[in-house]
């Protein structure tokens, strides 16, 4: 009796160790979550009514600042990031909203490339996170530059100091200095409020 006891008892503690699928009291397979998984249904700044609000009125209307709700929102839940990324495409192809062409390509680039945005205010952090395009395939890299160019065609200021960076460095694409130089002198002729950040 006493080996019985024990081997059910082993056999409890060592399914407890497995994720502690069994419940002692009723025996039977109860999920546990992980703590990454517990992570991820935290949330900060998270009221749910509100963020389906903004989903709605980004989907339907391309709400400018439900999409600002949910960048803010996304940006605090960084295991939801990618969740972003389908309001950025519809605010852009959908509602035609070219000045998120820049949240869009960051969008695709972190979520393909699995590199998070690291810039520090220098240019060399910038073009280490602009780097995260040599990860992509070239089909990737198309589809996103794809995006920079409909928003530099558009006056995206970040469209275009994106591109003139990427094409001055080689950056998914061969260096063209001649597309960056006309790049740069477009940024000083359109955006000249903008100059004092390079």
């Amino acid at each position: 009796m006493k080996h019985i006891l024990l081997l059910v008892i082993c056999m409890l503690v060592s399914c407890k160790k497995e994720n502690g699928t069994y419940n002692k009291k009723e025996n039977s397979n109860i999920y546990k979550m992980s703590s990454l998984e517990k992570d991820f249904h935290k949330s900060n700044y998270f009221n749910e009514e509100r963020i389906k609000r903004d989903k709605f009125l980004v989907t339907s209307k391309g709400d400018n600042l439900a999409y600002s709700e949910l960048e803010l929102y996304y940006s605090y839940n960084n295991l939801r990031k990618d969740e972003i990324l389908p309001y950025s495409l519809m605010m852009v192809e959908k509602f035609k909203k070219y000045k998120y062409c820049t949240n869009l390509f960051e969008d695709f680039l972190e979520f393909y490339s699995g590199k998070s945005n690291n810039y520090d205010g220098t240019e060399k952090s910038l073009i280490d996170y602009l780097g995260g395009i040599n990860k992509l395939d070239e089909s990737q890299k198309r589809y996103l530059i794809y995006f920079l160019n409909i928003g530099a065609k558009n006056n995206d200021f970040g469209s275009v100091r994106y591109l003139e960076i990427i094409y001055r460095n080689g950056l998914g694409v061969s260096v063209n200095t001649k597309s960056a130089d006309s790049l740069k002198s477009c940024i000083k002729e359109k955006f000249p409020a903008k100059r004092g950040e390079r």
